[in-house]
Formats: C-alpha cells, sequence, structure tokens
C-alpha cells in the first residue's frame, strides 16, 4: 500500500517537472559591458529578445545573483537558470557568453505587431548648438562616426525596416516643442518623401574635454577626460506624435594632446576608453529603440483607391502578409476662425483586409461590404490591429 501510495502521489510531481522540460529551453547570447555585471546584463537583454518576450520584462544581475526591481527574482521569473559559460577582458571591456535556461510558459510574448517592421529614417546627428560644436575640437568629423555606427547598429533590429540616413538641418529644440505645427510639418514632410512612418533625430549636446584642474602636478598624475552626450527622439509622423525621447551620456579618459592627429576611423581609437565606451552606449541605444518599437503602432497612408478596395504605402517588405487586418483613420482638415488650418484624424467604423501584397504596397478589402468605410481619400490613415 505504500509504495502504491507513493507512485499515486509521485506522478503528478513527474508530470509537472517533464512538463516544465517540454516548455522551456537553453538560449545563448553574448553581452559586452564596462564590467562584469554590464556585460551579463547586456546578454540577457539578447536572450529576453530571442526568447520573444514583451519589452516589459526586464531581468538584472548583480554580483551572481540574479534581481529584480532591487529584490531577488521570484519564481514568476522565466529565468530558471543562468551560466556564464566563458568571460574575456579586453581595453576596459568585458565581454561574456551565456547560457540561460527560460521557462516559455512564463514569458509574456509580444504584441500582434511585433513581426512586422516599422519603416523608420534617420537624420544624421546634428550639434544641439554652436557650444556643442566648438567642443569637438580635437575630435572632428566624430558626429559622421557616430550616424554611420548607430545606423548600422539600427540594421540589426529586426521589427525595424531602416533607410538610409538624410543629411539634413532641422529646426532647433524641436525635442522641446513637439507641439509646434511647424516642427511636425517639416517631420510629415521628411516622411512622406521617404515613405516612412517613423522619423529618428540624434542631437549631440557635448563631446567637451573636461580637464583635471589648474594644478600642475594633478594634471601630470590623471588624464583628461572626454564627455559624449547626445539625445535620440523618434517622431511617428503618421499619428503625430514623439514616441521616444531619451538622453545617453558617458566621459571617459581622454589621452590625446589638443595637437595629436587622431584616427577616429582606426582600430586605435576604437580600443581606447573613449572609444569603447562611445560603442557601447551607441549599441544599448539602439537596443532601447528596438524594446520601444517593437509594440508600436504600424499605420500607412492610402495611397489609391480602387472602387471599394483601397491601396497603402507598405507591403511584403514590411512582413504585411495576406489577411493582416486594418482599421481606417479618416483625415479631416479644420479651419480656425483667424485662418490657421488644422489637420484631425477620426477612427472610422470597419475593418480592411490585406488581398494583395506588393513589395512596398498592398491592396485592402472591405471585410464586410455592408459596413464599409465611406468617402475614403487619399492620405487617409490605416492602422494594423
Amino acid at each position: 500500500m505504500k509504495k502504491m501510495t507513493f507512485i499515486k502521489f509521485a506522478l503528478p510531481l513527474i508530470l509537472a517537472f517533464s512538463s516544465v522540460q517540454a516548455n522551456a529551453k537553453w538560449y545563448s547570447a553574448t553581452g559586452e559591458g564596462e564590467d562584469r555585471n554590464a556585460a551579463v546584463n547586456d546578454a540577457i537583454r539578447n536572450i529576453i529578445l530571442q526568447s520573444g518576450a514583451s519589452v516589459h520584462i526586464e531581468e538584472s544581475f548583480k554580483n551572481g545573483v540574479m534581481q529584480k526591481d532591487s529584490f531577488s527574482i521570484k519564481s514568476t521569473s522565466p529565468i530558471k537558470r543562468l551560466v556564464v559559460l566563458n568571460e574575456q577582458t579586453s581595453f576596459h571591456r568585458v565581454t561574456v557568453n551565456i547560457k540561460a535556461f527560460i521557462n516559455e510558459n512564463q514569458v509574456k510574448k509580444g504584441c500582434s505587431v511585433a513581426n512586422i517592421k516599422k519603416t523608420m529614417i534617420p537624420v544624421a546627428f546634428k550639434y544641439s548648438d554652436s557650444q556643442a560644436y566648438q567642443g569637438s575640437m580635437g575630435i572632428e568629423g566624430i558626429e559622421k562616426i557616430i550616424t554611420k555606427q548607430f545606423h548600422e547598429n539600427l540594421r540589426m533590429i529586426k521589427t525595424v525596416n531602416v533607410k538610409t540616413p538624410l543629411n539634413i538641418n532641422l529646426p532647433k529644440d524641436y525635442s522641446k516643442e513637439v507641439d509646434n505645427s511647424f516642427v511636425f510639418k517639416n517631420l510629415t514632410s521628411i516622411a512622406s518623401r521617404e515613405n516612412a512612418q517613423y522619423v529618428l533625430i540624434g542631437t549631440i549636446n557635448s563631446v567637451a574635454v573636461s580637464k583635471v584642474g589648474n594644478n600642475l602636478l594633478t594634471n601630470l598624475l590623471f588624464s583628461d577626460t572626454r564627455s559624449l552626450n547626445f539625445d535620440i527622439d523618434i517622431y511617428d509622423a503618421i499619428n503625430d506624435e514623439l514616441v521616444f525621447h531619451q538622453n545617453y551620456q558617458m566621459e571617459a579618459d581622454w589621452p590625446y594632446a589638443q595637437s595629436d592627429y587622431i584616427d577616429i576611423k582606426g582600430n586605435n581609437f576604437k580600443s581606447t576608453a573613449y572609444g569603447q565606451r562611445m560603442y557601447g552606449l551607441l549599441k544599448d541605444a539602439a537596443k532601447d529603440i528596438s524594446y520601444e518599437i517593437q509594440c508600436a503602432p504600424v499605420s500607412a497612408k492610402v495611397i489609391d483607391i480602387d472602387g471599394d478596395d483601397i491601396i497603402i504605402n507598405i507591403g511584403k517588405n514590411n512582413g504585411i502578409t495576406k489577411n493582416t487586418e486594418f482599421t481606417v483613420v479618416q483625415r479631416t482638415s479644420v479651419q480656425t476662425t483667424t485662418g490657421k488650418e488644422y489637420e484631425s484624424y477620426e477612427d472610422a467604423a470597419g475593418t480592411y483586409k490585406a488581398v494583395s501584397i506588393y513589395p512596398n504596397a498592398s491592396k485592402l478589402k472591405p471585410a464586410d461590404l455592408q459596413n464599409n468605410v465611406l468617402n475614403i481619400n487619399i492620405n487617409d490613415v490605416v492602422t494594423v490591429q
């Protein structure tokens, strides 16, 4: 009887364990950082993306202990085990390879639009003002290197279709005056011309050298440092929204003299503490954008009308598939008594489905002809459900 009782009790445990094993798997990733903790956290973020987790899941690693919100991880964490396979330190930078055992039942999967690419047009990094530009003395052209490297990082994001950066000047203080209609008209014009929904703007606030002090002995003992401070702003030019704003900053030793020639494209610069920190910061910024954009709205403009059907300006290259569903937002113009014109968008009843998919366009058909949207115009907006 005791044996039968044991079997009856143990069987659910075995089945439960088997269920966990069946719904869990090992993921591997590489991470980089200024120290071991930062490198492991970077690798964890890469694993979270691999597993398809929601952008809201944040894990952290500190001194060998998985943590969340400064407390030990509870049993609700999807990461059940984490192993650091190897670790290497080179030029003030730590690289680690890790593997993590993740219970996929506890992973909150991404949203319905996570697999649809959002088209983004970056604008080349510019200095915020003349003072920021003057601070770049001794490292001239750094804005071009930042633009190029950041663009390469963005192209690694699976949820974004990134176009070649535009080298244009935009009005100043756009990030502080997002309600200014003049600013949005500029961004809307850029997005429309480039057939993109999102416009990314990088602003360099400082790359200045900082002296240790006026004391001669101090200057002999310690190196100068140089800062890097920049803002990233992303606008949804179709829906007139600022969807991302983040400031990034760092400071690192600067071993060069004012008269030194610096090849900022070369490996020697990349291997300095400043170069390592800069490239790491640009990579972190791209990952932050990946988290933020993953579940951002996917909208498109109506570019043609074919009877009851409509043609929109996104297609196969964005991940649109047959029967992808859209809702319609109709555009209207409102004129004030002073003659100033505003555009407004209103949700319309009815659903459309993609029936024909082309590389950069799709034909949509009303899901229900009895309740289709009337009076659709070119430049009306559709949004993926």
